[in-house]
């Protein structure tokens, strides 16, 4: 599980200063360090992701059900 999408730190850095000097919220869902956060908050779940199945891997546990229940 690789990001191919790449973060734009000078393009979010230029864009983060004009928002605070327009007087942009610095927090909230709105706010100028939003797509910092959403990046990194990604890039932290699909690390952990990635590390618990390579680890599960290794120690020969299989990704997948028991196979004891039905789908409904």
């Amino acid at each position: 599980m690789v990001n191919s999408e790449k973060f734009d730190f000078e393009s979010f850095k230029k864009q983060a200063m004009s928002d605070l000097y327009s007087g942009k919220s610095a927090t909230g869902t709105e706010g100028i360090f939003a797509p910092l956060m959403k990046h990194l908050l990604e890039s932290m779940r699909e690390g952990e992701l990635s590390h618990h199945l390579k680890s599960d891997k290794q120690r020969g546990v299989s990704n997948q059900k028991n196979g004891r229940t039905t789908k409904k």
